[in-house]
């Protein structure tokens, strides 16, 4: 499998609202489907493949676009641009990093991040350097108030058995699985519809899993995202090891999943022999936890990619686990259908 498709999505910016270079991306490795290209109103690309039977019911997967980052909030009179953070950024991230804004005519420009500190410690004021030394000398190079900020980072592999690092991993990797499956399936026959939404605004509110699954109105949702392995801990505790399989999140704060749903995707993986973590989020949410909740109630599920320094400048990914979750969407195509949702929602 290639991973060249990786490097694209992961060095290509786009943050919530702006998330336009990635849908491109995306929308020409799936043309196959332009047909069957879809959209909610915030920029979310639905992509559907159809059931060779009509009244098919139809299984979802999400995975968002848009990156973690920031856009230009101030500009002082000495030519530093304030930044507003979009999404999570990491606290120890927001310290002597390249990063590159782009301008509404679409001009990249790289700065210094830094940030300043109050006298506990914690952030102040976040901002960028770009070498202005006036304000004036700032607007005329076009940047302005709103734009998006970004780390600089560009993609690279790691290890000879297919660790990578690049930005945006959360989650240009359950991007490129999923574009991946799709692309397998494509001329296979299948006996439910399945719909891969490429969704919007997720690091700033679970925006676009929530419009796409009230269109879809899909019969089971999954979210494809990612969740941060803790880096120096290899013990029991770490149910995120990176090339050990994707993870099937039995809880998060905002969803706990159907026990049915959960056990028929772990008797599948466990009959198609693919590894998989049994973890649970302390905190967060997917797009599953606003989907979930749509069109009186969907039985949906998390599929997670593990990574490290996740909402970091770079965050590690292990290329098995990406093809084991392309293997497993394709597999659940192939293995759901209307039985195995009914008894999912027998109460």
């Amino acid at each position: 499998m290639s991973f060249e498709l990786l490097r694209k999505l992961s060095n290509t910016d786009g943050v919530a609202s702006n998330e336009q270079d990635v849908r491109a991306i995306i929308k020409d490795e799936l043309s196959d489907y332009t047909d069957n290209f879809s959209y909610d109103g915030i920029g979310s690309l639905i992509v559907t493949k159809s059931a060779i039977e009509k009244n098919a019911p139809t299984i979802m997967f999400a995975a968002h676009m848009d990156e973690v980052g920031f856009m230009i909030r101030y500009i002082s009179d000495i030519g530093i641009a304030y930044l507003q953070p979009l999404g999570g950024v990491e606290e120890r991230a927001k310290h002597s990093e390249i990063v590159r804004a782009t301008t509404n005519a679409g001009k990249k420009i790289e700065g210094v991040l830094n940030s300043t500190e109050d006298a506990a410690g914690n952030i102040a004021d976040t901002y960028v350097d770009f070498g202005f030394s006036s304000k004036e000398e700032f607007l005329s190079s076009g940047l302005d108030v709103g734009d998006m900020v970004v780390f600089a980072s560009d993609y690279r592999e790691l290890t000879p058995d297919g660790v990578v690092a690049g930005k945006a991993m959360d989650d240009r990797s359950g991007c490129y699985s999923l574009i991946r499956a799709m692309q397998a399936l494509k001329d296979e026959e299948l006996h439910v519809n399945v719909v891969a939404a490429f969704t919007g605004s997720e690091e700033v509110g679970t925006r676009g899993g929530r419009l796409t699954s009230h269109i879809v109105n899909p019969d089971l949702f999954f979210a494809i995202d990612v969740a941060k392995n803790p880096e120096l801990d290899r013990g029991f505790k770490n149910t995120r090891k990176i090339g050990h399989g994707p993870m099937f999140e039995f809880y998060d704060k905002t969803m706990v999943p159907n026990p049915k749903l959960l056990k028929l995707v772990r008797k599948i993986s466990d009959a198609a022999d693919l590894p998989y973590q049994k973890d649970m989020f302390k905190g967060g949410g997917t797009d599953a936890g606003t989907a979930h909740l749509e069109n009186y109630g969907t039985a949906s599920m998390v599929l997670g990619l593990p990574l490290r320094y996740c909402h970091n400048p770079y965050s590690l990914a292990s290329k098995r686990d990406l093809e084991t979750m392309s293997t497993l969407v394709q597999t659940m195509a192939h293995k759901i259908d209307r039985s195995a949702i009914d008894e999912i929602y027998n109460f």
